[in-house]
């Protein structure tokens, strides 16, 4: 079994530049991703892209090339393809690669996953053609592909105009943007205008994709509700309200996105406490600025911890290679505040526009009102009114729902429909999020061959049952 300083789950910006900072510093460090190359969801495929791509996805993609050359240079071990499916307070990692599991011990661990595209069910969001905003991205980053045919956004959020823009310049055929946010910004948006103006090179880059949106004619409708996507084998349609009247756009293809949430799956397994932000109806890790969560070997870095972008993403990472540097006796308190100095006033500098970002773009109020028909729980396909109904009959707690209705318990454990039965299950009872609680995250993570298990290497004074011995 092999014993490292320091491993890395994620190699998006902030696990390779924690891993970068780490093996720098001489310490043993290991990075496992689930794709091969590093880079992450917002730096997909930028070490082999060409550089037509890198100049089509602009500036802020191209920087990502500098954070995987440098931690390529640092002497950081990185395991591409691999999922881990369990991960312990105590150090214990298991992961799969290759068909087969591994299972390592470190003396730190930093939960680098990042955020995740926030997960909205709708009428019609299972139906074929239908798939969110982030993946289209992504496919055009791995593999240069873009959407065929009709295709409408729908949604909110900065990421949603991004994409939109990108598709107008590969010439894809979009029939119309429909967005979620609302027409009369609220007070708290232009509150926060002012700090947001300290960086008004971000805020040009804004106005340019709404400058692009604008020249393209699409249409642009603001302020839509009641979002549908009918069809039978296919996507057919999106039906939405817009200044109280219905539109009906054809189309065949819808790509959604309502903005993105820290990735906290992981985080739940292992024990991490985390708090809930009533306002951007997320939770996030209760952890320092180093990123020290309340388990003393556990570190949570990046976008994980508190969506910022991936500038503040990889800033953030340095932090915590720095805090677990000093923690192993490497680096004196002194020095890492030093170093840290700068790196601190830069994510100051770069997270002035968020406040306005995340007030412009705050859930809606509402967002999480269904019809019974919509399925919430796509694995298992569970709807609303299934969910609505063993509530109704006294389950008051996420995990009574799951085991009622199945709900949570497919492939995707959880990460598509958690946020969904916890908004609901509060909002049927009149009560919050945070009060009702959540849905209890257990190994494995993710689809593991029971095979794999067996198959494993063990001392002679434990076995495969001792992996879950720390589960509640």
């Amino acid at each position: 079994m092999s014993h490292y300083d320091v491993v890395v789950i994620g190699a998006g910006p902030s696990g390779l530049s924690c891993g970068a900072t780490l093996a720098e510093m001489g310490l043993d460090t290991l990075i496992l991703d689930e794709q091969i190359h590093p880079g992450g969801q917002i730096y997909r495929n930028v070490e082999s892209t060409s550089a037509a791509q890198l100049e089509f996805f602009g500036e802020d993609y191209a920087q990502g090339r500098a954070i995987v050359q440098r931690f390529r240079k640092s002497n950081a071990k990185y395991k591409g393809g691999a999922t881990v499916w369990q991960v312990e307070a105590d150090g214990d990692i298991c992961y799969s690669c290759e068909g087969a599991s591994h299972h390592i011990t470190a003396n730190y661990i930093v939960i680098a996953t990042g955020a995740m595209e926030r997960p909205v069910p709708l009428q019609g969001w299972t139906l074929p053609g239908v798939l969110g905003a982030g993946a289209a991205n992504n496919l055009a980053k791995e593999a240069g592909l873009s959407p065929e045919g009709k295709v409408v956004i729908c949604g909110s959020g900065p990421l949603l105009l991004l994409e939109a823009s990108l598709l107008i310049k590969k010439g894809v055929q979009i029939e119309a943007i429909l967005d979620t946010t609302p027409l009369i910004p609220s007070l708290s948006v232009v509150k926060n205008l002012p700090r947001a103006l300290l960086r008004t090179d971000f805020l040009l880059k804004g106005l340019k994709i709404l400058w692009d949106i604008k020249k393209s004619k699409i249409p642009y409708l603001r302020g839509v509700s009641g979002l549908k996507m009918i069809g039978q084998d296919n996507v057919e349609q999106v039906e939405c309200t817009h200044r109280g009247k219905k539109v009906t756009i054809p189309t065949n293809v819808a790509l959604l996105h309502f903005g993105v949430i820290p990735n906290t799956h992981m985080m739940r397994q292992v024990g991490c406490e985390l708090h809930w932000n009533p306002e951007l109806r997320y939770w996030h890790p209760v952890c320092d600025n180093w990123g020290r969560t309340n388990h003393d070997r556990v570190f949570v870095a990046g976008d994980g911890s508190y969506v910022s972008g991936a500038v503040a993403a990889g800033l953030k990472g340095e932090l915590t290679g720095l805090e677990i540097a000093k923690s192993l006796g490497i680096i004196s308190t002194i020095a890492r505040d030093e170093i840290a100095k700068p790196i601190t006033a830069q994510i100051t500098k770069d997270k002035h526009p968020r406040p306005f970002i995340d007030a412009m773009y705050a859930p809606r109020a509402g967002q999480y009102t269904f019809d019974n028909e919509t399925v919430v729980c796509r694995c298992e396909n569970v709807t609303v009114g299934e969910i609505r109904e063993v509530i109704s009959q006294g389950a008051h707690d996420p995990n009574e729902i799951k085991i009622i209705t199945r709900a949570g318990m497919g492939p995707c454990q959880g990460r598509m429909c958690g946020s969904a039965i916890n908004e609901i299950l509060a909002e049927e009872l009149d009560s919050t999020p945070d009060e009702v609680g959540y849905l209890t995250i257990r190994p494995p993570l993710k689809g593991v061959p029971l095979g794999e298990i067996a198959a494993m290497k063990f001392t002679q004074a434990s076995g495969p049952a001792d992996l879950f011995k720390n589960q509640k």
